[in-house]
């Protein structure tokens, strides 16, 4: 299971669902190691820095349940 909650770049949580398992795509910069989601995303390039050399499929930050 992923260790994110929430983007660690704009804070977005993943919304929704009744029963669990709602989860946002997370996104990596292969330059610089950023982590961002779709909603800071700029365009096709990290948020950060800007680079185009991202990792699109990184990881799934599931909805804090509690």
């Amino acid at each position: 299971m992923s260790k994110y909650k929430r983007c660690p770049t704009c804070g977005h949580e993943a919304s929704g669902g009744i029963f669990g398992g709602v989860y946002i795509k997370l996104h990596k910069c292969n330059k610089n190691g950023h982590i961002f989601c779709n909603e800071c995303k700029n365009g096709d390039r990290c948020p950060l820095c800007g680079s185009d050399d991202i990792w699109w499929n990184y990881d799934e930050a599931y909805r804090d349940k509690n």
